[in-house]
């Protein structure tokens, strides 16, 4: 699990020592919703919570159409009373589609922080698609899906059944760039 995280900010690291073009920052907050798809045998269920993400990103141009936004988020989920956080960790690619509207496409490492969550692997894999509206020079407006690459059961062979479990997340929110 430390490995892939470490590969991520060599990622990080690769691209801001790469491109020393004036990289721009920011803070991000939003609405987020987990959806819990469970899959056995052909049959499939799901449940969602919704909760809060705040965050932080760097935002490096690699071309004039093309740029990397790292992100670094903090996830909080609640339903009926349960209580879940994560860390996750985007890293996508931004296609500049027109002056104010972006195309945002890449994967998302995902760290479950709750201890007491038992049966469920801490670390997840996703993939991550959006768009991004700049309302002005300092506020961004984006909306995202992470479908989970990974499944997060433990032991995911039942008695026999192979039962799949993968977290997708949806955002929305608002960011301000420095």
């Amino acid at each position: 699990m430390k490995n892939y995280f470490v590969i991520a900010l060599l990622a990080i690291l690769t691209v801001t020592t790469v491109n020393a073009q004036e990289p721009s920052f920011g803070l991000k907050a939003g609405f987020n919703s987990l959806s819990i798809r469970v899959s056995a045998e052909g049959v499939s269920a799901s449940e969602s919570a919704s909760g809060f993400y705040l965050g932080a990103f760097g935002d490096f141009e690699v071309s004039e159409k093309f740029n990397i936004q790292p992100e670094l988020q903090f996830i909080s989920i609640s339903e009926d009373g349960e209580n879940s956080s994560f860390i996750a960790l985007p890293i996508m690619a931004k296609y500049k589609a027109s002056e104010k509207f972006n195309i945002l496409v890449g994967p998302q490492l995902d760290l479950l922080l709750d201890e007491e969550a038992e049966g469920i692997k801490k670390f997840g894999i996703g993939l991550g698609a959006g768009l991004a509206y700049d309302i002005t020079e300092k506020f961004i407006l984006d909306a995202r899906y992470v479908l989970g690459l990974s499944n997060r059961l433990d032991d995911s062979d039942l008695g026999g059944v192979d039962i799949d479990t993968k977290f997708n997340y949806l955002q929305f929110g608002l960011g301000y760039r420095f």
